[in-house]
């Protein structure tokens, strides 16, 4: 069976609040179409709120239900944070800092 082809990282904005959930969310439902192994660089990340995050947890979810190889690229004092506040950086598969 042939390897599938890694996608370009995507990367987080630094702004990521509810008035980008939903753009974030489409990025990460063509991801998970591709079936591609995927990298998401949070290292930007200097706003984050509840729905946002929510999308994130939705799609590392998702993508292990699908067997989809993810990884993350980096991620901001700022999303380790609010994911931890939440309760969420292991269902996120968040690194340990």
């Amino acid at each position: 069976m042939a390897s599938r082809k890694s996608l370009a990282p995507i990367a987080l904005d630094a702004d990521l609040r509810l008035s980008q959930a939903p753009a974030l969310r489409e990025r990460l439902l063509k991801a998970l179409a591709a079936r591609s192994p995927v990298t998401i660089d949070g290292g930007d990340v200097a706003q984050v709120d509840t729905a946002a995050l929510q999308v994130l947890c939705a799609f590392t979810r998702d993508a292990a239900g699908q067997g989809l190889s993810f990884s993350w690229g980096g991620v901001s004092g700022v999303l380790r944070d609010g994911a931890a506040m939440l309760g969420l950086d292991k269902t996120m598969n968040l690194p340990v800092a």
